[in-house]
């Protein structure tokens, strides 16, 4: 009898074979799946319960090849609307052989998928494709990330002015950044389940997203490149002054940039400096 180990890989490897034969695999690859992973043989230790062990696994199989699916059209419904039913079940075969399943939580599934789309589509019409990706992955991300409870914007009352400078402002866990070559926001606002999918001009121009989660709802608001530059900074440790500077925020937009950043409930803490 192989050891525990021996059997979780030999399984694993079997739920695997299957997506690599059909998922654009070679001969040679198909042959190798028939040989190894996907064959009676890998399931010979098996208990035999009336129905023969390669059926038994072929059984786990399909509903590993269903599931993994099933995850990525729930978390990426705007793509899968965008490609087609066809092609998407085409591209997240190929991404499953590519990027197997690493975790026990099928959220993780997702993780890789928008760097998958970003090589497998480069060059092509459809690249900003990954970036649309990348926003619909920020919003499952955000909606799961852990909570932290916001700060109000009365805080910075108690700030001496000449420190001002020097806040570091920690974003709620939630947050998340997407800059795209294309009006990504308008293509998922017009592509949402339940709504008749207007076509939008991807020609309008490039848009920065700010994704977050506020009680239980994810909320997008499409900032501009500069604003976009400042709040990453922000959220990479810089303090004000220095993402100011970074971002050319002109000063007279800071209280307006704060001010919708605190009223949104991004702000989790503020720091007058690093902590040590």
């Amino acid at each position: 009898m192989p050891a525990l180990r021996e059997l979780q890989q030999a399984f694993a490897a079997g739920l695997r074979g299957d997506a690599r034969a059909g998922a654009g695999a070679g001969a040679d690859e198909r042959a190798d799946v028939r040989a190894g992973a996907g064959a009676d043989a890998d399931a010979a230790w098996a208990c035999d319960d009336g129905i023969a062990a390669g059926a038994r696994l072929q059984l786990y199989r399909n509903n590993s090849r269903a599931l993994f699916r099933q995850s990525l059209e729930l978390t990426f419904p705007v793509v899968r609307r965008r490609v087609g039913e066809d092609y998407f079940r085409q591209l997240a075969d190929t991404f499953r052989c590519e990027h197997p399943s690493c975790a026990g939580d099928l959220h993780e599934v997702g993780r890789p998928w928008p760097a998958f789309l970003a090589t497998r589509l480069a060059e092509s019409p459809y690249a900003w494709l990954a970036e649309l990706a990348a926003l619909e992955w920020a919003c499952a991300d955000a909606a799961v990330a852990a909570d932290a409870p916001p700060v109000d914007a009365s805080v910075l009352a108690a700030i001496p002015v000449e420190s001002l400078g020097d806040l570091r402002l920690v974003p709620v866990p939630s947050l998340r950044l997407v800059a795209a070559s294309v009006p990504v926001l308008a293509v998922w606002r017009a592509n949402r389940p339940g709504l008749p999918g207007e076509p939008v001009d991807l020609s309008a121009g490039a848009e920065c997203v700010r994704v977050h989660r506020r009680d239980d709802d994810v909320e997008l608001r499409a900032v501009d490149a500069v604003e976009f530059a400042f709040l990453r900074s922000l959220a990479e440790g810089a303090s004000l002054a220095h993402a100011i500077d970074r971002a050319a925020l002109p000063l007279e937009r800071l209280p307006s940039v704060l001010a919708a950043l605190f009223a949104d409930g991004c702000v989790a803490a503020v720091h007058a400096a690093r902590p040590s």
